[in-house]
């Protein structure tokens, strides 16, 4: 489903990614990780074209995402450490707006369904710029879990969230799983990595093992 061959990039002349090179199947969750500066995150926002790769090729259901239009990349989602969302909008008027940029439509029933099972229904209609990291965090799971991703790149999931956050994290992962869809997650934790990952993925010095 997911193809990375030869991918490098640099910065000032460093090399960050120096040939990277997997694939993914259908259904399969990877668990990315290394160590801090390894290239995790250059990696997924290259992938989701976000950022531009000095040379390689990355192909999702055998349309490069590189050179090919961006409706190739509808179904695949990218979150980042960034909320990626307007913090003057509320998260109703946020994931409204989402949707659109996606050609999507939700019920406003379904919508608030979703903050109410991540705990933000009571701040549906407060600007996210007053939310603390954790709500955002949890902010990006709705995001997920209403668009439904079939591949989705997932920075760092398990940032600022207390033990409830964790447990959603881990419900969600659950679901991805059992709806055959695909995830490449940047993680920490050792024991997440193997009780989610159908596989570990490891960068080191700009090599994937």
């Amino acid at each position: 489903m997911l193809y990375v061959k030869n991918i490098c990039k640099s910065f000032n002349r460093l090399s960050v990614l120096d040939g990277i090179s997997f694939t993914q199947n259908k259904g399969e969750i990877i668990a990315l990780m290394g160590k801090n500066g390894s290239g995790k995150s250059t990696l997924l926002r290259i992938i989701a074209r976000i950022m531009k790769a000095d040379s390689g090729t990355v192909a999702f259901k055998e349309k490069n995402l590189i050179a090919a239009d961006s409706i190739h990349r509808q179904n695949i989602l990218y979150i980042g450490h960034d909320p990626g969302l307007y913090s003057f909008f509320s998260p109703r008027e946020n994931l409204r707006f989402l949707l659109s940029l996606r050609s999507l439509t939700s019920k406003e029933k379904y919508i608030e369904e979703k903050l109410d099972r991540y705990g933000l229904i009571d701040f549906i209609d407060n600007p996210i710029n007053v939310f603390s990291r954790g709500m955002l965090q949890k902010l990006k799971l709705v995001q997920i879990d209403l668009i439904n991703p079939d591949l989705l790149l997932f920075d760092e999931p398990y940032s600022s969230l207390d033990e409830d956050g964790i447990l959603l994290v881990d419900q969600l992962i659950a679901e991805i799983k059992i709806q055959n869809k695909s995830a490449i997650l940047v993680l920490h934790d050792n024991q997440k990595a193997k009780i989610h990952g159908d596989r570990i993925l490891r960068l080191e010095s700009g090599s994937i093992f």
